[in-house]
């Protein structure tokens, strides 16, 4: 029995041996199957990489020119702006002598307009005060007969006869002076 103990041992132990080698080689050939699978891999990675930065570079290139044309955008921006402040500055120096003259002008419509204002009513006075002289004269003529007619009226003379009023003569034009030599 010792016998075929050890035989069973020995063919257990040449079965275990098989069978670790069958291990040792499916070990080996996955580790040959995952090294082509890295190189294929670092293959496929490398065309990617370089992908990368043609992309890179790219989006690099067309970012610098779109700043480019930003920064040239801000630059006339700028001198716009600067321009127009020079420009308002001007306008803002000039201002104070723009409303001296306005006002002056201003001044100089008003006192025409009062003037020509003035015109008509010193007129209106100067007729009105005529007129009124006119009619007081005219009153001051029939007031010098104040007494009644009846009392005024002799018998012996015709009624057609009436004292005339006394009118001062009136004279619109005034005498002038002759010029002196």
């Amino acid at each position: 029995m010792g016998v075929v103990n050890e035989n069973v041992r020995t063919v257990a132990l040449l079965e275990a041996t098989a069978e670790a080698r069958t291990l040792i080689e499916d070990l080996t050939r996955l580790a040959e199957e995952l090294k082509i699978r890295q190189e294929r891999l670092g293959e496929l990675l490398a065309p990617s990489e370089a992908a990368l930065r043609a992309r890179t570079d790219y989006l690099d290139k067309v970012m610098r020119e779109q700043l480019g044309l930003a920064q040239q955008r801000v630059v006339k921006l700028g001198e716009e702006v600067h321009r127009l402040a020079r420009h308002l500055n001007d306008q803002l120096v000039q201002m104070p002598a723009l409303l001296a003259e306005a006002d002056a002008q201003r001044w100089n419509e008003r006192v025409r307009r009062d003037w020509w204002g003035a015109v008509p009513g010193l007129l209106a006075l100067l007729l009105g005060g005529l007129l009124a002289g006119e009619v007081a004269s005219c009153r001051s003529g029939q007031s010098i007969n104040t007494r009644p007619a009846a009392a005024t009226q002799r018998p012996s003379v015709s009624k057609s006869r009436s004292p005339a009023p006394r009118r001062p003569p009136t004279s619109s034009v005034r005498p002038s002076a002759s010029p002196e030599p």
